[in-house]
């Protein structure tokens, strides 16, 4: 993936299927603040910003209570 082609949201559908995880498990790991996630409009999405700033910075574990939900 080029830079100009990275996305600072996506949607928990999305992020499941990049991830390879449940639906389900993303809306929990959204819901327990495990991920990082922001409210857009009437929708919560994934902030992939602040994930892969984390990332980057060396974070290797995501736990619950890791991100309070604005």
């Amino acid at each position: 993936m080029k830079k100009e082609d990275s996305l600072d949201l996506c949607s928990i559908p999305t992020f499941a299927e990049m991830s390879g995880i449940s639906v389900e498990q993303a809306i929990e790991w959204v819901d327990t603040g495990t991920i990082p996630s922001m409210r857009f409009i009437d929708y919560r999405m994934i902030n992939l910003a602040r994930f892969r700033e984390d990332l980057l910075s060396g974070k290797k574990e995501f736990k619950a209570g890791d991100y309070s939900h604005a």
